[in-house]
Formats: structure tokens, sequence, C-alpha cells
């Protein structure tokens, strides 16, 4: 967006901190944290700092990753990866470590006809 069009809108290119925090839904001292180690564009002029809409919707496109590969798309080295074979002792360790937590729990569940 660029400086005419943002005018055209009737909103400014420059926004303020708490306009950048509600954008992103963070805390204000976070956008300011953010621009104080450079990570985020901003102008400071005479001690008041302000943020390009224009600059931070770039800032944004550059910092978006990309959507997960589906199970059809699935990287080359993702499926070289070998899982623990299922066999009788892994499923009877998951059972035991199950057991050993529903036993220990402080806080068994009642049922109110069971009393």
């Amino acid at each position: 967006m660029d400086m005419k069009s943002a005018g055209e809108q009737g909103t400014s290119d420059l926004m303020t901190a708490a306009e950048v925090a509600a954008w992103f839904r963070v805390g204000v001292s976070t956008v300011y944290a953010w621009a104080s180690s450079s990570r985020i564009p901003f102008f400071k002029f005479g001690g008041i700092v302000r943020f390009p809409r224009h600059l931070l919707t770039g800032w944004m496109q550059q910092h978006m990753r990309e959507p997960r590969p589906s199970s059809d798309q699935v990287p080359e080295r993702a499926r070289e990866t070998h899982s623990r074979p299922l066999t009788h002792r892994t499923m009877g360790d998951a059972a035991d470590r199950v057991k050993r937590r529903l036993i220990s729990s402080k806080n068994p569940i009642h049922h109110a006809d069971d009393h």
C-alpha cells in the first residue's frame, strides 16, 4: 500500500505502537521490544515512534511461513524416518505406563451412582 492509497482510504500510513499491537494482537511492550531490537520497521521523530503500515505489511509477508505439505507432499527426508516397531513389548510398556498414571492419580474419577 503506498502513501497515496493509504490517504485515500482515510487511514494514515504511520501507525502508533498501540495500533500495531492491536493489529498483531500482541502487547504494546512487545511492539516496543521488537522496535528496539530492530525486528520490525519503524521511524523515530524527536522521540515519537511511528510504524509505517506498508513496511509492516512487507515485513509480515517476509516472515510468513508456508503451509505444511499435505500427506502426499511429505518431504523425502521425512519419509526416511523409521518409527519404533509395534511389538507386544512396546504395547505392554505403554499399557504399564497408563496403569501407573491411573493408579497414582490423586483425583480418581468418581461416578455419582458408585456410592
